[in-house]
């Protein structure tokens, strides 16, 4: 039925505008600025009752074409407050207002969200419920990877592989494979099932980061069952009027007590950066950043250190053109990442050895957007990424010097992951209560290494479509649905999902939404190959998708929404039920012999609360979470005696608190409680017990003071409560070692920074 109605869209989309009114028409312009006379981007401006009208672009600048009349010209600003006045179109001349003007400020331009929307929207707008990490909040953090981004946001719980160097992340009680990471909305391939990605974006390049919590499974197919997180980077048109921009960031940094000057110990940041736009609209960007983490030794002794050392070297590159009615840009992206573990030295024949895993990323990009008319826009988005990762190990004889390739089982090893994906979309104003967006996707993903069983592809195409409409001022309504064709296993023939938002009165919106998610198996699930001494697993060719039903309401108040002084509180529950979860399970008859199946179910269920206060120079913000998890012991009828609970529930609660002491500096600090993690396991005697990983606290604070105009100083502590470690009862895994503890940092460090920013 689904495959008709993307049929019957298609036509519709192609025959309607050819019966657009034929009266004549003559051009609108202006300029929209706000209160402290910045070009205001992304504003709605139109003509009320009719459908004309346009969005402002980056330089503040609409324009739209409508008959001569008189009308009443209505501005939305960001946070939907209207303002109205009456207007008189004159045929035969250019219609043009300079004077509009939006109540907010520059930085309140900042809550503008792109993610899963039809155009870009506020947050308070947006059907859906995002959060946004903004630029403010970037270097106010002073971050220097995205996991120290993260590890104080609310909701986010971070996991660490001591032994990959790789860190894995929740969201809503789900992890890895099951949060979509996209990078300026095309997703990013990733090794296994923790996204390694996330480690190796480039942070000096980003421009803000939007998580979307709930299936996106719709709009962003696989994956996308517990949320996106979107990387947005900074692009390279003119911003802000500037054409030219120049930075350039070095920062300095402990790791525990760990540090030497420039090199070695420590982390070292350094990055550049430059844009520039010609005035014929083309446009070119570059970047560069070296981030050396130089290990940390803690507890260990010898070669050996708890925390490996990483080198990363990251360049990117733009290109591009910006019109009025268009733009299209190419972006590559290069990241080189070594990761070094050293074993300690055999006394016995003194000798020792090293074990690398060195990573090359590729990822180019295309993205383009053509303005065919006032109601109909067409999107493009596609890539090509290049994904290797080899292990090398190497012995070293230190009596001679001599360093040879080791040739044992597992030490040599190369693996490599190719990904094409395309998506096209059009966004079409059928008229004004009522908009469509169709849209198809294909990508193909190929894998090979000495650990998957052959090469392997696996191709996906999906056609989608989404409405919004809108039959009462006050209420909107998103339904949609995804087809999708898999050339491996048999896809979900429809995904459905309604979305739907109430504004209950100026300050008060209600959000609801039900959503089917799905989860492919991916290749490694797939074929995975993995047998030495210590591993005995195999991938399943059978397996199925994984999908979810999820159900989400939340309530918005803005409770005080002046021009100096915002508050806003929200309240929000979410309970997901996920079937066929793939999940890596031990053989009956061969407890050393694992394989990949589709046998559990699992549920989450929680509540947040939120709360955000801006005044004067002061920003401020109260979040609380409580998620539970499924006890998937509660069902087991041979355990049916036990006291047990069928959910397991972790609190969280997030304060962050910045102040801008005018000519003398910005403080800020950022503190997070992340609650204890409970699973119902057996202990040492075979008793049934609610073992976990233990509360702790994480704070960091921040101070960033101008030095002129072009200089920004930064310095500042991370981890104040020199957290390295929390009790686990749960560990037990290949590369946690058994140790009865989770290793979570490298204790208390200090930091320093210099940032360096000219436009013109």
């Amino acid at each position: 039925m689904f495959r008709y109605i993307y049929v019957v869209i298609a036509i519709l989309a192609v025959t309607l505008p050819s019966f657009a009114q034929k009266n004549a028409k003559t051009k609108v312009e202006g300029i929209v600025r706000t209160t402290d006379a910045y070009p205001a981007e992304y504003i709605s401006v139109s003509l009320k009752g009719t459908p004309y009208g346009s969005v402002s672009d980056s330089k503040g600048y609409f324009e739209f074409e409508a008959p001569e009349g008189e009308y009443t010209m209505q501005v939305y600003s960001i946070s939907a407050h209207r303002k109205e006045f009456p207007v008189t179109i004159k045929s035969g001349s250019i219609n043009r207002f300079d004077d509009l003007t939006i109540i907010e400020n520059k930085n309140q331009l900042n809550e503008v969200v792109v993610t899963g929307q039809f155009t870009p929207q506020s947050i308070q707008n947006s059907i859906y419920k995002v959060r946004v990490i903004s630029q403010q909040q970037i270097q106010q953090k002073a971050a220097t990877s995205l996991q120290s981004l993260l590890n104080t946001e609310i909701g986010i719980r971070l996991s660490n592989d001591m032994a990959l160097g790789e860190t894995d992340f929740e969201i809503m009680g789900m992890s890895g494979n099951n949060v979509k990471v996209l990078l300026d909305g095309i997703p990013m391939i990733d090794r296994l099932d923790k996204k390694q990605s996330l480690s190796q974006i480039d942070i000096n390049t980003i421009e803000r980061i939007e998580i979307v919590e709930g299936p996106m499974s719709v709009i962003y197919g696989s994956d996308a069952l517990a949320g996106v997180i979107n990387v947005i980077t900074k692009g390279g048109s003119a911003k802000d009027g500037k054409k030219l921009s120049v930075g350039a960031r070095i920062q300095e940094e402990s790791i525990g007590d760990e540090y030497n000057f420039f090199d070695k110990k420590g982390i070292h940041n350094e990055g550049v950066n430059a844009r520039y736009a010609f005035d014929n609209g083309l446009f070119a960007a570059g970047s560069f950043t070296r981030n050396r983490f130089g290990g940390w030794q803690g507890d260990s002794t010898g070669r050996k250190k708890q925390w490996q050392p990483k080198d990363q070297y990251l360049a990117g590159g733009q290109i591009g053109m910006s019109k009025s009615n268009y733009n299209l840009s190419y972006r590559l992206d290069y990241l080189n990442e070594n990761l070094l573990t050293e074993a300690d030295i055999n006394k016995v024949n003194n000798t020792t050895s090293d074990k690398e895993f060195i990573v090359n990323r590729y990822t180019h990009q295309l993205q383009g957007n053509w303005k065919a008319s006032n109601n109909l826009t067409f999107s493009l988005a596609g890539s090509y990424q290049d994904y290797s990762r080899r292990t090398r190990t190497t012995n070293i004889d230190l009596n001679t010097g001599k360093k040879t390739l080791s040739t044992n089982a597992g030490e040599q090893d190369k693996t490599t992951f190719d990904a094409w994906f395309g998506r096209l979309m059009a966004v079409w104003k059928v008229r004004n209560d009522l908009t469509l967006q169709p849209g198809v996707e294909i990508q193909s993903d190929n894998g090979e290494g000495d650990r998957m069983n052959g090469a392997h592809t696996i191709t996906n195409t999906a056609v989608f479509l989404s409405a919004e409409y809108s039959p009462l001022e006050w209420l909107t309504i998103r339904p949609g649905a995804r087809s999708s064709f898999n050339s491996v296993y048999d896809a979900p023939w429809a995904v459905p999902a309604l979305n739907v938002k109430g504004k209950l009165s100026g300050d008060l919106d209600l959000r609801a939404s039900y959503a089917r998610g799905f989860r492919a198996p991916t290749l490694q699930e797939l074929y995975y190959s993995f047998h030495d001494s210590n591993h005995n697993i195999d991938g399943n060719p059978d397996l199925k998708a994984e999908y979810s039903n999820s159900y989400q309401v939340s309530l918005t108040w803005r409770s005080i929404h002046k021009e100096d002084i915002r508050l806003t509180n929200q309240l929000t529950g979410f309970f997901n039920d996920f079937r066929d979860r793939i999940s890596l399970t031990e053989s009956k008859e061969n407890s050393s012999y694992s394989k990949y199946y589709n046998i559990d179910k699992y549920r989450t269920l929680g509540l947040t609360f939120e709360n955000n206060l801006y005044w004067k120079s002061l920003r401020a913000s109260l979040n609380m979470s409580l998620v539970g998890r499924y006890n998937k012991l509660y069902e087991d009828q041979a355990l049916k005696d036990e006291d047990m609970s069928k959910f397991r529930y972790s609190p969280e609660v997030a304060a962050n608190i910045s102040y801008d002491w005018s000519k003398v500096a910005t403080f800020s600090v950022f503190y997070k409680f992340t609650g204890k993690r409970k699973e119902y396991m057996y202990d040492s005697n075979d008793k049934l017990d609610l073992l976990g990983k233990s509360s702790f606290n994480w704070a960091d604070f921040t101070i960033s003071r101008p030095i002129c105009k072009l200089l920004t100083a930064t310095a500042g502590i991370k981890n104040i409560f020199d957290i390295t470690t929390v009790r686990d009862n749960t560990t037990g895994g290949a590369h946690s070692g058994g140790t009865g503890v989770s290793q979570m940092a490298c204790g208390r460090s200090y930091f320093v920074g210099l940032s360096f920013n000219f436009e013109q």
